[in-house]
């Protein structure tokens, strides 16, 4: 069951007024807008709060477009994956947020797992994260961008429009109004201790091959990796690289746990192309990979 509290009766009012506007928003993009216009009438800390179960409550700026989506209609957010941590609980004592964003999978994911790590790159972002999940005393932040290796240095950018939208810098033009930011480098095996087959979620915009490159002894130990694999690129970039690995097996978790052999059947999943879909992949012979699949099949 989820239910909202505000920050101020400003708030509030703030709220029923983006439900208004989110009617009339025939796009994504045009309900940004109307979020982040409607923002400047109001105060600047004006702010929703989730609560679902007993999870610690997650905050949400009234003027972020991409979160109130989610907050405004209280519509599930990526359920397949809180499945995947709900059959896990238990099975292990770590769970991994990478590319943490504000928080909401940390937040989640606490009263399930003995400890819980999360990773976020944005000083803004990582900010908003501390804030909604700093005082768990289970969970462990670190403003990072998950790589191959610890130690490096990596640039991207943070877009101005979207915190869910930065990418690894390249030949793509700066926009007006993003910036770029310099962060450190962790490598997934530099996280993971070793023995622990954890549960690890990646969505490391761009930099996910290079994500996998450092998770080869958790991953040959037996973690399980949701990552995800984008409606928009045709060759199935980050699973073609897991099926370079013959022991590795991939599934579809949109509806259990549903075995993905090949690129035609990934491909086949993936019907939009502004979405991005999520998969899991781990060794055939993790046990943690067995123990989830008993607990779907008892299902």
């Amino acid at each position: 069951m989820i239910r909202l509290t505000f920050s101020s009766r400003s708030a509030r009012l703030q709220y029923h007024l983006l439900m208004a506007l989110f009617r009339l928003a025939v796009t994504r993009a045009l309900y940004g807008r109307f979020a982040r216009g409607l923002a400047r009438l109001f105060p600047k800390g004006n702010a929703v709060f989730l609560h679902e179960g007993n999870a610690p409550a997650f905050r949400i700026a009234l003027g972020d477009g991409y979160w109130t989506r989610f907050a405004l209609y209280r519509a599930p957010y990526e359920p397949e994956v809180a499945t995947i941590l709900r059959a896990a609980a238990g099975a292990t004592p770590l769970f991994c947020d990478l590319g943490a964003n504000k928080g909401w999978w940390t937040t989640r994911a606490a009263p399930l797992f003995a400890r819980v790590i999360a990773v976020e790159a944005s000083a803004a972002t990582f900010a908003d994260l501390r804030a909604n999940a700093g005082h768990l005393p289970n969970v462990t932040l670190h403003r990072a961008a998950i790589h191959a290796r610890s130690g490096q240095t990596l640039s991207f950018v943070n877009t101005r429009l979207s915190h869910a939208s930065a990418r690894l810098l390249g030949d793509t033009p700066v926009g007006v109004g993003d910036h770029i930011e310099t962060v450190p480098t962790l490598a997934i095996d530099d996280l993971v201790p070793e023995g622990v087959a954890a549960v690890i979620k990646l969505d490391v915009e761009g930099a996910e091959i290079a994500a996998i490159d450092g998770a080869a002894r958790a991953l040959a130990q037996g973690a399980v990796l949701i990552y995800e694999d984008h409606g928009n690129d045709p060759a199935c970039t980050v699973s073609a690289r897991f099926l370079q690995d013959p022991d590795m097996r991939l599934f579809s978790i949109d509806t259990g746990l549903v075995p993905m052999p090949d690129l035609a059947a990934i491909a086949a999943r993936k019907t939009d192309p502004y979405t991005g879909y999520n998969f899991l992949a781990a060794q055939a012979g993790s046990p943690l990979l067995a123990a989830l699949r008993r607990r779907f099949y008892e299902k």
